[in-house]
């Protein structure tokens, strides 16, 4: 089986996202960004979480080149670029790198997430901070397990298929749309996209390997809960 582009979903993606509590990761990350002059968002899709900082230079990256065509409509203000960031090559640095929404999930394999923080850390300015977020083994284990999720609008109907992978606290994503397209016609789309995480030590073992200062961690966008067994999102404040 191998991952899709996000071409079809990049085109419904903020439909399909009404819910994202994109406020509650605005939240974290300004609490934390300080005065910082410069953001790069790693994994941007749309936009939404860049286009509501503020900072002088600001620049968002994805490997989905419709995603990034969405973004520069959505968000004419800041620069986006089509990078994979497990290769990233940007030439400048930054005092705030965000990767939200489990995007360091996406990194194919132990290496590539090793690569991607190793990254990071070379985009980094002197002082600047870095946060991310992945899924937790507990969702890997129950929420992605063979389950089955649907939702609609009055245009776009789609379900999604979770598989477990081969590899530990892996899964494969089976979305298939149907897409309205004039009068009651509808167009079937399918793609399958891959995402991976690991244990909360095994992330603390690669993001020291990396170089990082750990500032915080914690589960489910609340700075005070301390990493717990049972949360679906586990967060981390990293410094240069």
């Amino acid at each position: 089986m191998e991952a899709s582009e996000y071409k079809t979903f990049a085109e419904v993606y903020d439909i399909l996202n009404y819910d994202m509590p994109y406020n509650l990761w605005l939240d974290i990350i300004n609490e934390v960004k300080g005065d910082a002059a410069s953001i790069l968002d790693i994994g941007a899709g749309t936009g939404e979480i860049l286009k509501m900082l503020r900072a002088k230079r600001k620049l968002g990256i994805d490997n989905s080149e419709e995603m990034i065509k969405i973004a520069r409509e959505n968000d004419p203000v800041s620069e986006y670029r089509v990078q994979d960031m497990v290769t990233m090559e940007l030439d400048e640095t930054f005092e705030l790198i965000t990767a939200t929404a489990d995007v360091l999930n996406y990194a194919p394999s132990r290496e590539a997430f090793a690569a991607v923080l190793k990254n990071v850390y070379n985009h980094l300015s002197a002082g600047g901070v870095f946060i991310f977020d992945v899924h937790t083994e507990h969702k890997m284990q129950n929420d992605f397990n063979y389950e089955l999720y649907s939702d609609s609008t009055d245009d776009i109907f789609y379900t999604w298929q979770t598989v477990p992978g081969e590899e530990e606290l892996s899964v494969w994503h089976e979305l298939t749309f149907f897409i309205r397209n004039s009068g009651d016609l509808y167009k079937k789309y399918e793609e399958t996209h891959y995402q991976q995480t690991y244990k909360h030590s095994e992330i603390l073992k690669m993001i020291n390997e990396a170089g990082f200062i750990i500032d915080k961690s914690f589960s489910d966008f609340d700075i005070t809960n301390v990493i717990t067994e049972v949360a679906e999102r586990n967060f981390y404040i990293l410094k240069k």
